[in-house]
């Protein structure tokens, strides 16, 4: 995989990546890590409040 950058991006990634004394590589894995989380918990959050949207009056009479 090829990752292109802009200028500007470059720029950022590599002060970025100075600044926390790792590879622009290691922080790029990290930030797709990062977002791969947070898909996957909105994944579930979505998906969770689909189940007590569909069960809801279930819920309701359990929570009695």
């Amino acid at each position: 995989m090829t990752l292109r950058l802009d200028d500007e991006r470059e720029r950022r990634l590599r002060l970025a990546a100075d600044e926390e004394e790792r590879s622009m590589h290691a922080v790029v894995v990290t930030a797709i890590d990062d977002y791969l989380a947070r898909r996957n918990a909105r994944q579930f959050d979505d998906l969770a409040d689909e189940i007590i949207d569909r069960h809801a009056t279930l819920l309701a009479r359990l929570a009695e």
